[in-house]
């Protein structure tokens, strides 16, 4: 089963959605939607992540067929991050980091007594 295929499989028999429902949880249209299921346009990285995001679905198993479907709800968010860490360019991944250590100073000072 190709990619398109396990998406038609994951709205329609598994989630019970019509391509309107998932189409809207996903930001693209019916229409859109339509035409990733018959494979008539290409699945892109952006709608994949939005796929994961929404639903929980693991995407190892949305893009490869391997299983389980559905990801842990602990580890999902620290995997999304990952996957859209591996997108940015390098000059992105230096001002995430600068941010990501602001957010850590502003916590531990949070944490502090008062």
């Amino acid at each position: 089963m190709k990619a398109h295929e396990r998406i038609k499989e994951l709205r329609k028999n598994i989630l019970h959605l019509s391509q309107k429902d998932f189409a809207e949880q996903i930001n693209i249209s019916r229409s859109n939607l339509g035409n990733i299921e018959t494979n008539k346009i290409n699945l892109t990285d952006r709608v994949l992540m939005d796929i994961c995001r929404a639903f929980h679905v693991n995407q190892d198993w949305l893009s490869n067929g391997n299983e389980p479907i559905f990801v842990e709800d602990s580890h999902f968010l620290d995997d999304q991050i990952v996957s859209l860490y591996s997108m940015l360019t390098d000059e992105n991944k230096k001002y995430l980091y600068g941010y990501i250590q602001r957010l850590l100073d502003e916590q531990a000072n949070a944490d502090l007594p008062k």
